[in-house]
């Protein structure tokens, strides 16, 4: 029997940084809101403050935080931990669109139902970190993550993240960060 490695990742540490790092931002998301007041109160000079003004004006905060928590995940993968990464820029690339489709995930569920919204980010977490495909080939999992991980967010920042660890293949990067703008529209 002679192997042929394709996409040969060296260590088991470089195979899980993309699911580690995903992980990390996800939870750096969840810290922010709730640190970080989403709502903006109205005050005197704030009186004519239209509602979209509000909610792009506080999230520019969270956006700003949360690519400064991309920038120190990567750079901690890269020269600290000393990950395997083929592309280092489009690492860094896919993560920040992530950080970025993370944060305003949660900041629009916690300005749209408060304390439950958060609630509905570390449920959807937990839903994620099960069944995106993330320590586990999808085809091993239940039939029910089977049908629902296409609808994770992480599943598309997992394999973003892997093709700039071990190679890229063909166009899937960029499907995968078009896949994560449309999360981002949505």
């Amino acid at each position: 029997l002679e192997t042929k490695a394709v996409y040969e990742i060296k260590n088991y540490g470089s195979a899980m940084a993309p699911f580690y790092t995903v992980l990390a931002l996800w939870v750096g998301g969840l810290i922010l809101v709730a640190l970080i007041h989403v709502k903006v109160e109205k005050e005197d000079e704030l009186s004519d403050v239209k509602p979209y003004q509000a909610y792009f004006g506080r999230y520019l905060v969270f956006f700003l935080v949360s690519q400064v928590q991309a920038a120190i995940t990567v750079l901690g993968d890269l020269f600290f931990v000393q990950i395997q990464c083929v592309h280092p820029f489009l690492f860094y690339l896919a993560a920040a669109a992530s950080s970025f489709t993370f944060s305003l995930l949660m900041y629009s569920l916690t300005v749209a139902l408060g304390n439950v919204g958060e609630a509905v980010a570390v449920v959807i977490m937990v839903i994620q970190v099960a069944g995106a495909g993330g320590t586990f080939p999808i085809e091993v999992l239940p039939e029910v993550y089977q049908a629902i991980y296409k609808f994770l967010p992480f599943t598309y920042c997992l394999d973003a993240m892997r093709g700039c660890v071990g190679g890229l293949y063909q166009m899937d990067y960029v499907k995968d960060l078009g896949v994560l703008g449309i999360f981002s529209l949505v």
